[in-house]
Parts: structure tokens; C-alpha cells; sequence
């Protein structure tokens, strides 16, 4: 195991098994840090497939933690499938990303996925300072795989990049190209497409549409051929409804709660 202080910095290394041994001490909120558009925020949405009500998944940021030295927001997306998806494919996925307070980019993330007989626990760690990555992923035996490779400047991963597109101005016809580590490097183009008045649960809202190019990974579902967002046009830019083609059919989470 790595030894450290918990509030010290280490190098990333292979040493690392976790991301919880570069976690310390939570942190006030500063004026130091960049502003996320809401913060504390949690949105619970409801999701279907098709015409079907399949679970409920949930979009955290509530804390800033020490996370290998740097403050960072600590976000948490989770998905988990009714009693009645549960008998046919059970989902009970939990993502988290780290995202450094003064930059807004990614220090890291962490996947754990169980939908149907698909499993993945991965892990990946990136070191701004040496512009490298750590990942590491396990086998369901427990079993392990290690890889190592270089990061652009302002990484994001796939769950820290939807804050970091809604802290940005969008405008009809607009792109916002962010460079995203999964741990392959690859640019995701968000297309702003639209003004729309959207219906929720939640009540009625003027809302902004854009489309991520999900080219290897996927939100709330693993995998996907195309993939809306509607956002709040407002500061807050808050998810209000998404919608993502799969190969069998098409899967819809709408918001039912902001907090």
C-alpha cells in the first residue's frame, strides 16, 4: 500500500489499488475555487425504456474532499433498476469523479457496473504534473489489469465533462470539444443544437439540447448509438432529460427532483 499523510500528496503509481488511498479531509468551500453552476446539487431522474418505468438514477455533487493533495468536487452518479427490470436485467452502477476545484478537470475517476451480465470495476487516476494515467481495471475472479499512458492538459472523464460543458456558455450552433481520458484519449464534440420548452415531473422548462458524441462510453447506460441531453437555459444548466438510442430500443431518464 501506498503510505501517506491524509491530507499530503503522493505520486501515482502502480502501487496505488485505490482511489480511496489519495483521499483526505473534506473542505470548505473557497472563493479559490472555480464556481460549478450549482453546488450542492442533487437531481434524481426516473428512467424508462421504451414505455416501460425501469429505476431511478441520481446525480450528485454535495462535497469538496482532498484528493491527493488538491481540493476537488466529489461527484456521484448512480443508476439502479426497479424490482420489476430487476427480473430481467438488474442495473446497480455507481460512477464517481473527482474534479480539481481550481481547474475544473478531472484528477480521476472510478467505475463500478452491473447491468444484466455485463460487469465492470475500473479505475483510472491522472497525474496533471506528469501528464500520465493510471488505470486499472478487475475480472469479476478478481483478477487485474494495469495500464499506463500520457493525458492532454485539461482531461476530463466522461462524468466530470457534464459539469464542465455546463459551466460553459452554449449557443445555438455552438460546439464544446473536450478532450476525454476513459483511459484511451479521445475528443468529445457536444453539439449545440436547439431551444426547446421540455416537460418533467418536475414541471415545464425552457431548456437547451445538446448532443455528445458518445464514441466509447456511455451515461447512466453503458452503451449507446446516439444520445440527447436537454439542459436548463439558465445559469444552472441543470440535465432535464436525456435520451439515449441502445440496440434494443431507446432508454429516457427525465428529471422528478432538484435539490
Amino acid at each position: 500500500t501506498v503510505k501517506r499523510r491524509a491530507w499530503g500528496r503522493v505520486s501515482i503509481t502502480t502501487a496505488v489499488i485505490s482511489p480511496s488511498q489519495l483521499l483526505g479531509p473534506d473542505v470548505p468551500y473557497s472563493s479559490a475555487f472555480m464556481r460549478l453552476p450549482v453546488f450542492p446539487e442533487k437531481i434524481v431522474l426516473q428512467v424508462s425504456w421504451g414505455p416501460l418505468s425501469v429505476g431511478e438514477a441520481t446525480l450528485t455533487v454535495d462535497k469538496i474532499v482532498t484528493f491527493n493533495g488538491r481540493p476537488a468536487y466529489h461527484i456521484v452518479s448512480e443508476a439502479r433498476s426497479n424490482s420489476f427490470c430487476d427480473s430481467f436485467y438488474p442495473v446497480r452502477d455507481l460512477n464517481e469523479s473527482w474534479l480539481d476545484a481550481r481547474t475544473l478537470t478531472s484528477l480521476g475517476y472510478s467505475k463500478k457496473l452491473r447491468e444484466g451480465r455485463f460487469f465492470r470495476d475500473e479505475w483510472v487516476l491522472y497525474d496533471r504534473d506528469a501528464g500520465t494515467f493510471i488505470a486499472r481495471r478487475t475480472d469479476r475472479d478478481g483478477g487485474f489489469a494495469v495500464r499506463t499512458g500520457t493525458i492532454p492538459a485539461s482531461v476530463q472523464d466522461i462524468l466530470s465533462s457534464v459539469y464542465f460543458v455546463r459551466a460553459q456558455e452554449l449557443k445555438n450552433g455552438d460546439q464544446v470539444v473536450v478532450d476525454v481520458n476513459t483511459p484511451d484519449n479521445w475528443p468529445l464534440v457536444v453539439k449545440v443544437t436547439s431551444r426547446e420548452r421540455v416537460e418533467t415531473p418536475a414541471g415545464r422548462f425552457s431548456s437547451v439540447l445538446v448532443e455528445p458524441a458518445m464514441r466509447r462510453e456511455g451515461l447512466f447506460v453503458q452503451k449507446g448509438k446516439r444520445l440527447r441531453l436537454w439542459l436548463s437555459d439558465d445559469a444552472a444548466k441543470r440535465p432535464l432529460l436525456l435520451k439515449v438510442e441502445v440496440f434494443f430500443g431507446h432508454v429516457t431518464a427525465v428529471v422528478r427532483e432538484m435539490i
